[in-house]
């Protein structure tokens, strides 16, 4: 815990040196200010609160780590800033909660029936997704700053000395580690591990991509996604804190004060690259490549070349906390609490609606019968129907 008391020192320190940064508004007591109204004639998608649960426990709405909601058979589970694991049903009321040692700040994953979920004491849970039952627990070397990845086999994470882990699901036991170098300031928002034909693409907080085998976790390439530069840690973060997406096996990632960059799944050679300060994951639909940058402009992006095909400047200044898609739009959260529908072909924003004056700190997550779930920068859960005009 001693590197996580020094990170949170050295950005203390170099707030009160730099200004000007996409980083310092999240640190300020300036409120986000509301975004323009809709042109005339756009507003086709209107959104409506179906229910609403404050939820228990502390909630703070973080830079670059967005609080996920894991959604399995009829459930949803989350875990709180207190050290809360919580299962709730579709509607909303809780069926069961566990305490953790330490707090999970990226949240639970659910997969065959298991909640997986770390904490920043360094520890990994698994608890039976129906009533809460600890099937084990494990203690890794650091925070855990990544949710789990489940694949066939394997549990990933990434903590925050740099290293990947791969744990067996039965028990917890370590398969393998694999480790990097880090920066001595970093987002404390790292990229989820993506698999790919037995391969785990993973990105670091010193601005590389790497590839490492599932099966053993020995290196198949690298790659710089950002390189550092300037004369000061504040200047110098590249953590790749967005996911690796895939299309058709070129595997695109963006890091932060770097670029979004595709490269080959197989080889690690750079097809294309383009100059892009991104820290949400991108969002593959319609075949195109949806980003938003740390600026808060969103793009839509050929894959397979890298050029812009348009870009809304409209949200510039709004801080994006997340983004998505659900039926047929494309959808975006920010700090202000606002969500907004955009038409994927054109890039206008169709509806927008101030779900909370707490901001929103999660992904919108896509359910069936046009229902969305949020989470607020304050510990309420929404349920929110989207409906077309």
């Amino acid at each position: 815990m001693k590197q996580a008391w020094l990170a949170r020192l050295a950005t203390a320190s170099a707030l009160t040196l730099l200004s000007g940064c996409g980083v310092l508004s999240w640190f300020t007591s300036t409120p986000p200010k509301a975004p323009p109204p809709l042109a005339k004639g756009e507003h086709k998608v209107s959104f409506s609160t179906q229910w609403q649960a404050r939820l228990y426990g502390d909630w703070e709405l973080e830079p670059y780590q967005v609080t996920r909601i894991a959604v399995g058979h009829g459930q949803i589970v989350l875990a709180d800033g207190s050290g809360h694991l919580m299962n709730l049903s579709e509607g909303g009321r809780q069926r069961w909660m566990r305490r953790l040692d330490g707090h999970s700040p990226r949240g639970p994953s659910v997969a065959d029936g298991v909640v997986y979920v770390g904490t920043d004491a360094g520890k990994v849970y698994a608890f039976t997704e129906t009533d809460g039952h600890k099937k084990w627990e494990v203690q890794l070397s650091s925070e855990v700053l990544t949710p789990v990845t489940v694949t066939a086999g394997h549990l990933l994470v990434q903590t925050v000395d740099g290293r990947l882990w791969s744990l067996d699901p039965k028990d917890g036991k370590v398969q393998w580690t694999f480790s990097m170098n880090q920066p001595t300031l970093t987002l404390r928002g790292l990229a989820t591990p993506l698999v790919r034909d037995g391969v785990v693409y993973e990105g670091f907080a010193d601005g590389n991509l790497v590839a490492v085998s599932l099966a053993s976790g020995a290196e198949l390439w690298r790659a710089p996604v950002a390189i550092a530069h300037g004369d000061n840690e504040l200047a110098r973060m590249v953590d790749v804190a967005a996911s690796p997406v895939d299309w058709h096996n070129e595997i695109i990632a963006g890091a932060y004060q770097g670029n979004l960059a595709a490269y080959g799944g197989r080889s690690g050679t750079q097809d294309w690259s383009r100059p892009m300060s991104i820290y949400q994951t991108p969002v593959i639909f319609h075949d195109h490549l949806f980003v938003a940058d740390a600026q808060g402009r969103i793009s839509a992006i050929d894959p397979a070349s890298g050029t812009v095909l348009w870009r809304n400047d409209s949200l510039t200044g709004h801080y994006i906390t997340g983004l998505g898609a659900c039926d047929g739009d494309l959808l975006a959260t920010d700090s202000g609490g606002y969500l907004y529908a955009i038409d994927p072909k054109g890039g206008h924003r169709i509806g927008q609606e101030q779900v909370s004056s707490s901001g929103i700190q999660s992904t919108p997550v896509c359910l069936p019968d046009h229902q969305i779930l949020l989470m607020s920068g304050a510990g309420t859960l929404y349920r929110v129907k989207l409906e077309k005009r």
